[in-house]
């Protein structure tokens, strides 16, 4: 067994003590914000193994070279590993659009393709950030999942991530059979600046009169840039990414003499069309930019939008990180699986019909 191998299996082993141990390990307590308790297990690897004695946190982008700031990112997703007992294979994409296509062992018929803007801010790296819940919703959602490449910023500020991502939805609608996906259907995901990007993709298919993905699963999404509430409930933000670390990548992500409020930069600030496609909102209960998801929810049913959205109270911004390693993180992405294909196959819908 690989060094790396063995110590994803011990953290694995170690995450698996009592609550009770691992909040004691952490230095004791619960952390407690606006209503809502955040995971122990979570709690656990924040303040007991990625905390400093001087308080120097592991991921913040606090203080931190952007360098130093992606090398912590990209060695804790190493150590986090994927999911265990999945049945998903893994294929390097190369060419006019690159990234990771991820394929469950089972692929339903009717599954679209899903075509997922990865984690990071648009900034902090690349495919990999959003590997292991990529992989656990492909399993559980039996459908293929395509993490593209996208310049990241501060070398290429926005739009040059917008550029990136529509080209590789474009590129993917037209190879969705050679992807992975039977139905030839496409849809369109993303976290944090991820699924600003895909929200304001769709909204520009809509704007054109073009086709519409199949739907849009927006997990965690920073769809306003200007939103003055990110600072105003800073202290919900805990860890990976708080308040601060926001500020800095919208810092990073926009460039200085960008308006935030621009719509192409905050869909959220779109006068939105009828007709957008079905979208799954994900917000998460300790996450200073829950207001935000349900807002836009709300602001997309109004225009007659189909929308589901989900709150994990107990789960921090950044989550999807954990889908690996953490209990709760896990038990999330797979009733975001259920959920996602329960929208895309209209089951709400009838459900309501039927009760009627």
């Amino acid at each position: 067994m690989r060094a790396s191998d063995m110590n994803t299996w011990l953290l694995k082993r170690g995450l698996t003590l009592p609550a009770a141990v691992l909040r004691f390990l952490a230095g004791g307590g619960v952390v407690y914000r606006q209503g809502h308790t955040l995971d122990a297990q979570i709690q656990f690897l924040w303040r007991g193994l990625f905390t400093t004695p001087a308080g120097r946190t592991r991921l913040s982008l606090n203080g931190k070279s952007l360098e130093s700031v992606r090398a912590e990112w990209q060695e804790t997703i190493d150590l986090f590993g994927l999911p265990d007992d999945i049945r998903v294979r893994y294929e390097t994409v190369e060419g006019e659009v690159g990234g990771l296509l991820i394929r469950p062992a089972h692929i339903s018929e009717d599954a679209p393709l899903l075509v997922f803007f990865h984690q990071g801010g648009g900034v902090i790296g690349g495919p990999n950030l959003s590997r292991a819940f990529a992989a656990l919703l492909a399993h559980e959602a039996h459908g293929p999942v395509f993490l593209p490449e996208y310049r990241l910023a501060p070398l290429n500020r926005f739009p040059a991530a917008l550029e990136d991502t529509r080209a590789a939805y474009d590129w993917a609608v037209a190879n969705a059979t050679r992807l992975g996906a039977p139905s030839g259907q496409v849809a369109l995901g993303g976290a944090l600046i991820g699924a600003s990007l895909a929200a304001r993709i769709s909204l520009d298919l809509r704007l054109e009169n073009s086709p519409l993905p199949a739907g849009q699963l927006l997990v965690t999404p920073l769809i306003d840039l200007a939103d003055p509430a990110i600072k105003a409930d800073a202290a919900v933000g805990l860890w990976p990414i708080n308040a601060d670390d926001l500020d800095i990548l919208i810092s990073h992500y926009a460039g200085a003499g960008t308006s935030l409020t621009d719509p192409r930069l905050s869909p959220a600030l779109e006068n939105l069309p009828n007709g957008l496609p079905k979208t799954f909102i994900v917000s998460a209960g300790l996450d200073p930019l829950a207001s935000q998801g349900e807002a836009f929810a709300k602001s997309l049913t109004a225009a007659g939008t189909p929308v589901t959205y989900r709150r994990y109270d107990a789960l921090p911004l950044g989550f999807d990180l954990f889908a690996g390693v953490v209990d709760e993180a896990r038990s999330a992405v797979r009733n975001i699986a259920e959920n996602w294909v329960d929208l895309l196959r209209n089951i709400e819908a009838r459900r309501a019909q039927d009760a009627a």
